[in-house]
């Protein structure tokens, strides 16, 4: 006795069919979302450098974390990695 797969035409598919459609939106969001997040990110981390470049006294780790509200960690992270 084995089990047997609902058919594409058979009861629920609709449901089914709403689901599946539900999903493939998600995934599409989520993908776009990870796109302008890197976009966000390269931006981010290009500013911090030209601030650094051009004024590195007064653009200090600690100042930039300030001014981005983040961790003077990220901070380094960004400079070490484009170096």
């Amino acid at each position: 006795m084995g089990t047997r797969r609902r058919s594409a035409s058979g009861p629920g598919s609709a449901t089914a069919d709403a689901r599946s459609a539900r999903a493939r939106e998600l995934h599409r969001k989520a993908a776009e979302a990870d796109r302008l997040a890197a976009q966000s990110r390269a931006e981010r981390d290009r500013l911090i450098l030209q601030l650094r470049a051009e004024d590195p006294d007064r653009w200090s780790y600690t100042a930039l974390a300030d001014a981005l509200g983040c961790s003077r960690e990220l901070i380094a992270l960004v400079v070490r990695r484009h170096r």
